[in-house]
């Protein structure tokens, strides 16, 4: 029995040992490509560069054609998602149950269509939800700032795009037939999904309203990502696991860079010196689809929680408070994945 175990793992040894020297200098670039986006945003004094780096790390992928498809979508999604921010802060600030409402209808036609489309324009179809709840949940307690932090949160993901086409440029890439995303599901899955995303969101939504958190937009925002991005997924609950995991270790390094490596003062080089090691790690995951689920959680929570700036903050309170609403909210997507579906397929069930 053990070697026929043996015998089983040993292809995909070999093959891992194949790939990872082009793996290495494909993680390198992109966390380089990252580490340039972060210096521009920076040099630019955009509010939160960190999405500039995150952009690069989101879009990067080991075959330069499906990078440059993946980062088309990701910007007409964040024009689109920008745009709907400002237009739902401008008529619903000032109700927040209509604005939540609306919010949860528009996660719920995002997922939609996005169930309907395939590969990357199911993608930019999350990620238009994404922008729009960046801008919309940031610009609650300050509506008039909306239009700015639309502004901004563009112009990082634009830098991170460009960045990352560079990158593409440079690196012939490698592993084009295993990056194919999978398949949406039937168009008949398409209700299903897109009810369970407006419950999901309108049900955190409506825990913020009655408990007044804080940092409730934080929770919201990080139900309705992951809802959102893995609705039209093959195995939902498996993804939104992997991204868990992700998550969980994404924010415990990051929450080590920023307070205890950061917190001996530098400038940016030295800065970026410290990043290094933990970008090529995401670059790395983002290499196989295996572990593509885990390095998207990975990825989005280090950068959120390292929170590289001009002017780091050291509140760690605040930085524990955050992190945790947003962890809260990636096992409230579980939880809706789990239990959430259409009251009329609930009504349908034959009983046992």
């Amino acid at each position: 029995m053990a070697a026929i175990s043996f015998a089983r793992l040993r292809p995909s040894a070999a093959a891992l040992c194949r790939d990872l020297p082009r793996d290495l200098i494909f993680a390198s670039c992109t966390a380089a490509a990252a580490l340039l986006a972060l210096y521009l945003a920076m040099a630019l004094n955009l509010d939160t560069p960190h999405w500039a780096a995150w952009t690069v790390l989101t879009v990067s992928l080991p075959s330069p054609d499906h990078a440059f498809s993946k980062s088309l979508y990701r910007m007409i999604g964040t024009l689109v998602g920008a745009a709907m921010g400002i237009i739902f802060i401008a008529a619903f600030a000032q109700t927040p149950l209509i604005f939540s409402a609306a919010m949860a209808l528009w996660a719920a036609l995002c997922v939609y269509i996005g169930t309907r489309v395939r590969q990357y324009q199911t993608y930019a179809l999350a990620l238009t939800w994404l922008t729009t709840g960046i801008v919309a949940y940031a610009s609650v307690a300050d509506p008039g700032n909306a239009f700015t932090i639309a502004v901004s949160r563009t112009a990082e993901v634009t830098l991170g795009v460009v960045c990352a086409g560079l990158a593409a440029a440079l690196f012939a890439g490698h592993r084009a037939q295993g990056l194919a995303h999978a398949a949406s599901p039937v168009p008949g899955q398409a209700m299903r999904n897109a009810v369970r995303a407006a419950l999901a969101i309108g049900l955190a939504s409506l825990f913020w309203y009655v408990s007044q958190w804080q940092n409730g937009p934080d929770f919201v925002l990080m139900s309705g990502a992951a809802t959102t991005l893995f609705a039209a997924h093959p195995s939902k609950l498996t993804a939104t696991l992997g991204l868990l995991r992700g998550f969980l270790l994404g924010t415990a390094l990051g929450l080590f860079a920023r307070f205890i490596l950061f917190a001996q003062g530098a400038d940016f080089f030295t800065e970026a010196l410290i990043l290094l090691p933990f970008l090529i790690l995401g670059g790395l995951g983002v290499t196989d689809p295996r572990t593509q689920g885990p390095a998207t959680g990975y990825n989005l929570a280090f950068m959120l929680a390292a929170d590289p700036a001009n002017r780091i903050d050291f509140d760690l309170g605040a930085a524990l408070n955050t992190d945790l609403a947003m962890i809260l909210g990636v096992l409230f997507s579980i939880a809706a994945f789990l239990g959430l579906v259409p009251i009329r397929e609930l009504l349908r069930r034959r009983p046992a």
